[in-house]
């Protein structure tokens, strides 16, 4: 079997509600830096690339957004269901964004025998924190 050495995640794209709204958060809160941001005029789209570390996040808004239909948070539908952010340690984490306004699920130990813990972006996007 062919293994692709080189071959790592570069981005996840998300579509949000309010592109300003997301990337404040996105960099205030989570620390993210902005790389890139820029219009799309025949998409009649705005975007903006934010990276932490080796990871980034491509945030688009369109002008005219679809509607999607709302799902819980449900690993058995099909799709991206969370981001999760590795952290050292998970209650220091919870508790310094707690300090921003950041409202977080109750820790619960994993089956890989890891704690985590989950919030929402603005646009309701789950992000889990997992203590590594």
């Amino acid at each position: 079997m062919y293994k692709y050495h080189i071959m790592k995640i570069h981005h996840i794209a998300i579509t949000v509600n309010n592109l300003e709204e997301s990337i404040k958060f996105y960099t205030q809160i989570l620390g993210f830096e902005i790389v890139k941001k820029f219009t799309k005029k025949d998409m009649k789209a705005s975007v903006c690339f934010i990276k932490l570390n080796d990871f980034q996040i491509e945030l688009w808004q369109f002008q005219d957004m679809k509607k999607n239909i709302e799902s819980l948070n449900d690993i058995k539908v099909r799709g991206i269901r969370h981001i999760a952010f590795a952290v050292d340690n998970l209650k220091q984490s919870i508790s310094q964004l707690k300090e921003k306004g950041i409202k977080f699920s109750e820790p619960k130990l994993g089956g890989s025998g890891h704690y985590y813990s989950f919030t929402t972006d603005p646009n309701g996007i789950p992000l889990e924190f997992y203590e590594k």
